[in-house]
């Protein structure tokens, strides 16, 4: 049967239900094997990522497939992240405004070190409605590597429990401006005490921020392997 891909979405998120019963979700432009259709779904077997080697189903009504043959993988990224400057560089752009953050519940900064970075495996759920207003792609986060128990990851956000966390827009308590936008007034006592998820204090000439949509845009197809987009660099 021919090579199909996930189709794209609103959020890049694809609801399907697994042989079985259960439902999940699959990101943009994971690989897949067409099987058949049958009673309007269309069957096919996940060839990558988390659910790889699982059989699923999808509504085909109307001749309306969610599987595409008219997309293609690119080769394997590497991102580089310098916890000092706070700096991340991905797809030939860089510096951008980035950190790891830590300071309670044993959280602490993401080791330097060589990571694969994971293909998605599903929507996160730690994230919040307030960032629709930077990026429609904030709930898609890049594991930092491919332990699916692993608890670091890429992603944006202005709150880093240990991952690398891509600012979507820079809160600096000492600048005298007004607190956070709405959604995120919690920011103001995080600042006071627990300064570390927030990845302050901040250096002295901060990186440009970058919307979270173009960094997963420029990722997501990538492929290292069945299970990772390319590698993760931290100095």
């Amino acid at each position: 049967m021919e090579t199909h891909y996930i189709s794209r979405t609103s959020d890049c998120w694809l609801k399907v239900q697994l042989v079985g019963g259960l439902v999940v979700s699959l990101p943009y432009g994971l690989k897949v094997k067409r099987l058949e259709l049958k009673n309007e779904r269309e069957y096919f077997e996940i060839l990558e990522g988390v659910n790889k080697g699982k059989k699923a189903s999808v509504p085909f009504l109307a001749g309306n497939s969610y599987l595409t043959t008219k997309l293609n993988h690119n080769p394997a990224t590497t991102v580089r992240f310098d916890r000092k400057l706070q700096t991340l560089y991905f797809a030939g752009r860089g510096p951008c405004n980035a950190f790891s953050g830590g300071g309670h519940g044993g959280y602490t900064p993401v080791a330097p070190g060589n990571y694969q970075l994971a293909i998605p495996a599903y929507p996160s759920a730690q994230t919040r409605a307030a960032y629709n207003t930077w990026t429609k792609y904030h709930n898609s986060w890049f594991r930092i590597g491919t332990d699916t128990t692993g608890s670091r990851f890429l992603h944006a956000g202005v709150i880093s429990e240990g991952c690398v966390t891509v600012r979507q827009f820079i809160y600096d308590p000492n600048s005298g401006v007004a607190p956070p936008p709405a959604g995120f007034s919690d920011l103001v006592q995080g600042a006071k005490t627990v300064p570390g998820l927030l990845g302050l204090p901040l250096p002295a000439k901060p990186a440009p921020v970058v919307g979270w949509d173009d960094v997963f845009e420029s990722l997501i197809l990538c492929r290292l392997n069945d299970q990772a987009i390319g590698t993760l660099v931290v100095t």
